[in-house]
């Protein structure tokens, strides 16, 4: 019996060091998740930038685009972000595919919206506010504003519209 209290001692000791050792969880400042919160007419308008573009549009835009990010960064790969396109009535958007699904939902104007490498006036949908479009990675597709229009559009990055080049839109690129 000695020889097992003697054991159970010796546990103890070996073991008593390290209860010591043991340190409460660290306390660092953990950063808490920010809301974004963007009231209505706050966006900050801007170019589209020239990074975010490929190649050469086949068709004239005829009006002008502009674009305010509302969260993320659109460049980064693999993150998300929601981002708005402004556009003026009449605003063409020449074929093109994007690297990543493209979700579109219109806030205001008509956005018509067509698939395929070719501009063909004959194959838009209009789509009113509240309208949503989904359009998978690499899916070709075209568009256009008619009235001054508001799209908000959100995915995963990177945001890149990779223009159809019109002597190229059989072979796919």
């Amino acid at each position: 019996m000695h020889d097992k209290n003697l054991i159970i001692a010796f546990v103890i000791l070996l073991a008593a060091p390290s209860f010591a050792q043991t340190q409460a969880p660290s306390k660092k400042a953990a950063t808490p998740p920010m809301a974004t919160v963007v009231p209505s007419g706050s966006e900050k308008w801007g170019d589209i930038p020239a990074a975010a573009m490929v190649g050469t549009p086949s068709v004239e835009m005829g009006g002008k685009i502009q674009l305010a990010v509302v969260q993320g960064n659109p460049m980064v790969a693999g993150l998300p972000y929601t981002l708005r396109l402004s556009c003026t009535d009449g605003t063409k958007i020449a074929p093109h595919w994007h690297p990543a699904t493209e979700n579109v939902t219109v806030i205001k104007g008509t956005f018509a919206l067509g698939m395929g490498s070719k501009w063909d006036p004959a194959a838009l949908t209009d789509l009113s506010p509240g309208g949503f479009a989904s359009a998978p990675a690499r899916m070709r597709h075209f568009a256009m504003c008619k009235g001054d229009s508001i799209l908000q559009v959100h995915g995963l990055g990177p945001f890149v519209v990779n223009f159809v080049e019109e002597d190229k839109a059989k072979s796919g690129n």
